[in-house]
């Protein structure tokens, strides 16, 4: 997969604290199998970019949330 963006750092909440990013991995598929052919974590700023790029060459992901 291709370079992915820098993670944005934490937003404040209305009481001052940061909250977390949710992420997401991403998984490039096979083909002809469907299997994982590699893997990546990004925040969800990221994956439009990354989605968009897939789909103009015809590549297929799977996406899901990150575990924490």
């Amino acid at each position: 997969m291709e370079e992915c963006p820098k993670v944005s750092p934490p937003r404040p909440t209305r009481d001052g604290r940061r909250e977390k990013p949710v992420r997401f991995e991403i998984m490039r598929l096979d083909d002809a199998t469907g299997t994982a052919v590699d893997s990546t974590v990004v925040d969800a700023a990221s994956v439009k970019t990354i989605v968009q790029q897939a789909a103009a060459t015809g590549q297929r992901l799977y996406i899901r949330p990150a575990e924490q």
